[in-house]
């Protein structure tokens, strides 16, 4: 009898289905552990970024507060220059949208630095060994310090951007003298284009390689003198007087803040006589002889023709023997708003009520409905859009470019960058040298006011253009820059404003890609920022609101018309008082002079009830009632001239081709308040001695015999500011995290 033995075979398949089971087990085990390893790997990166946000913002945190520690300004308006007390700018552009976006908000002041800390920049000077204004074009600019700056803070496309600008005048004497971004060379006599190892040798512009606070001089240069100079020494003479470095005191006034269009008092020869010769001499312009300069930086090309659309047209000027070849873009620098900010304005039915980014001019639902500010402000406001995203935004997305309601291009302000272009003139070049704005600095033409959109006309070679998005060798080698988009467009939403602008030009017109690629962005300290947001503390809610908040509907507590449609005055019983008195939580207000709720148009509009802020009308009640007359009892002594009986004393205008300063707090200037008002009568065509003299030349000219010779503008905002919150919201990389940093800066030792 045999019997099988199957024990080993038994045990060979038990050992086997144990193995299996283990190597089961096993995978199991290792796809926990791989499972855990990935989610505790992606918590650590998940840590890791918010690390880096954490960071990041703990330093922008420090450099900002530092920054506005060091504000020099008073921040109750207006200042007086010779106190050498600087300036605070805040610009509010268009409200946040629904998702709480806001990044076209702008600060710029004047600071100074914390102890042992100095700021710090470029300066272009002379070769060693050479007399000052010798031309340079082998040495690389120096570092100088300095205890003060100019300080800029503006968003675009995400980026977040510091410009500083030292504000240093005891290095006048130091500076390469330069006209037009050209550097004297007496060996040849001739002028070259600044150029430096910075750039491989690129042509850039002055301003490239200096860090300077500085601007083009307002009078001058004594063409007179230089005529009488042998032709090498015309040249250098004239570029000596062309840049002038800002003081304190001197960037109080805005015209002289960077980039800001400039002012020039300066393009006749006095000592010519009648009629001018044309000529700059370097003394203001008083060619009719009243003791009064005839150009002011608070005069504005409108302003000899304004527009009242309640009794029709009337006078702000009052200076004898106006000359109207004096009035024009090209000095006329009020209100000084920088043009090239952005491409388009908010979409509004009248263009007089002033200029304002907005992401989307006119806004529009997921429906294709479209809603104007002016008409819809709630539907505009619930739609506006100011950083769309790719995928996944609850908002819609601008219009497409093209649509008279559409996209629009934001820059906020030109970077450093943006300004080596050699294109960039300045402020090397005066207005009464070249008979314009420099370029960069150039208005908007008086078609594009009115109907609002520069996509109807030629691209204008003036406006800042985005940067390349990459640049590639000979050699096939990519270099990728920060640009996102198309080569000329860094914002994915943008109207495409500034393709083929003059700045990505060289002198020769040629494209100049090395400028580019070869050079950073010095200014540039934070990415993938989705948010600017800086408001402003008002009294009158006891809370931070926008500049503007009166036209916000959304704004708790606010209800009524909203002030673009008329100011609501609850001054009651059928009695207006002046200023009009308006209800906010409970209480009622000066709107005008103690809240953030109005517009602050400069120059205003008649409705905004502005009056002119050195001779205001004791009588006057509000612009839609007619109130007593200044100077209705006074005789003209010129007839025909002028016409006292229609002045108030308002100085609004209405005229919808004016570029208004809207929604900006300034500290202002006191030379805008106060405006030469008195002189004395003179006809140049009639002067003394004369066959037919004027028997009124010599007679005192203004109040009380005359209303004020010029308008003198208040601050667009009077009321103090007494402090401003700035909340900043950063995304991470992948845009799947973002961080919220807030900052609240108290002024009330600065009113």
């Amino acid at each position: 009898m045999f019997i099988r033995d199957r024990g080993p075979r038994t045990r060979r398949g038990v050992t086997l289905v144990e193995m299996l089971v283990t190597v089961a087990v096993l995978v199991i085990l290792m796809t926990i552990l791989v499972q855990i390893f990935q989610a505790a790997t992606g918590s650590v990166s998940a840590a890791q970024a918010y690390q880096q946000l954490d960071d990041q913002l703990r330093r922008i945190d420090g450099i900002i507060r530092a920054d506005l520690e060091g504000v020099t300004a008073k921040l109750t308006p207006p200042l007086d220059p010779s106190q050498n007390l600087g300036y605070f700018e805040y610009g509010e552009n268009e409200f946040a949208d629904s998702q709480g976006e806001d990044s076209d908000d702008y600060i710029r002041f004047t600071a100074k630095a914390p102890e042992g800390r100095s700021f710090t920049g470029r300066m272009w000077i002379a070769a060693p060994g050479t007399a000052m204004g010798f031309y340079n074009g082998t040495v690389q600019p120096v570092t100088v310090t300095s205890e003060y700056a100019e300080i800029i803070y503006f968003v675009r496309s995400g980026n977040l951007y510091r410009r500083v600008l030292l504000v240093n005048p005891q290095l006048q004497s130091t500076i390469v003298p330069a006209l037009n971004n050209l550097g004297y060379n007496p060996a040849g006599g001739t002028y070259n284009f600044l150029s430096s190892y910075l750039a491989n040798g690129s042509i850039l512009s002055w301003q490239g390689v200096n860090d300077l606070s500085a601007r083009p001089a307002a009078t001058g240069p004594n063409m007179v003198a230089i005529n009488q100079l042998p032709a090498a020494q015309q040249g250098l003479t004239q570029a000596r007087q062309t840049i002038v470095l800002n003081s304190l005191g001197d960037l109080t006034n805005r015209e002289n803040r960077a980039f800001s269009p400039r002012f020039s008092n300066d393009f006749t020869n006095n000592a010519s006589g009648y009629p001018p010769a044309g000529l700059p001499d370097g003394f203001p312009d008083d060619v009719n002889g009243d003791n009064v300069p005839d150009l002011y930086p608070s005069l504005y090309s409108g302003v000899y023709n304004p527009l009242n659309p309640i009794s029709g047209t009337w006078q702000l000027i009052f200076e004898p023997s106006i000359f109207p070849n004096q009035a024009g873009d090209a000095f006329m620098a009020f209100p000084w708003v920088f043009p090239g900010a952005y491409s388009r304005p908010q979409t509004l039915n009248n263009y007089a009520l002033g200029w304002i980014h907005s992401p989307t001019p006119a806004a529009r639902n997921f429906s294709g409905n479209v809603y104007q500010f002016d008409t819809n402000p709630l539907g505009y406001l619930q739609n506006m859009n100011h950083n769309p995203l790719d995928l996944g935004d609850n908002l819609p997305t601008p219009l497409s470019t093209g649509n008279a309601a559409g996209k629009q291009t934001w820059w906020g302000f030109p970077t450093w960058r943006e300004t080596l272009s050699p294109n960039w003139t300045d402020p090397t070049i005066a207005v009464n040298v070249a008979g314009a704005q420099p370029r960069g600095l150039v208005p908007p033409t008086a078609a594009l006011l009115t109907n609002g959109s520069m996509e109807t006309a030629p691209p204008n070679p003036n406006l800042l253009p985005p940067m390349l998005s990459s640049f590639t060798y000979g050699n096939g080698t990519v270099i990728p820059l920060r640009a996102l988009g198309s080569m000329f467009n860094d914002n994915q939403f943008s109207d495409g404003a500034g393709t083929g602008s003059a700045f990505l030009l060289t002198s020769a017109g040629a494209p100049n890609p090395l400028l580019w690629t070869q050079s950073w962005e010095d200014d540039l300290i934070m990415t993938g920022v989705r948010s600017f947001d800086v408001k402003a503390y008002d009294n009158a809610l006891a809370g931070y609101a926008d500049l503007g908040w009166g036209d916000d509907v959304r704004t708790s507590g606010y209800t009524g018309t909203p002030f673009l449609a008329g100011n609501p005055d609850y001054s009651g019983n059928n009695t207006p008082v002046y200023p009009p008195l308006v209800a906010i939580q409970g209480g009622f207000w000066d709107y005008i002079n103690q809240t953030f709720a109005h517009e602050g148009r400069m120059p205003p509009l008649v409705e905004d009830n502005r009056l002119d802020a050195q001779y205001p009308n004791p009588s006057y009640l509000r612009y839609d009632i007619q109130p007593a007359q200044q100077y209705a009892n006074i005789s003209d002594p010129v007839a025909g001239n002028f016409n006292f009986s229609n002045y108030t004393s308002n100085i609004g205008d209405d005229n919808p081709g004016i570029v208004r300063l809207r929604r900006v707090w300034d500290s202002w200037s006191t030379e805008y308040t106060r405006a030469p008002a008195t002189g004395i009568y003179n006809n140049p065509n009639n002067p003394p001695g004369s066959n037919t003299p004027d028997p009124l030349n010599g007679f005192p000219w203004g109040p009380p015999f005359s209303p004020p010779i010029y308008p003198s503008y208040p601050p667009p905002y009077p009321a103090p500011l007494r402090g401003i919150q700035i909340q900043l919201r950063v995304v991470d990389p992948t845009s799947q995290r973002i961080k919220s940093l807030t900052i609240r800066q108290d002024f009330t030792d600065k009113l």
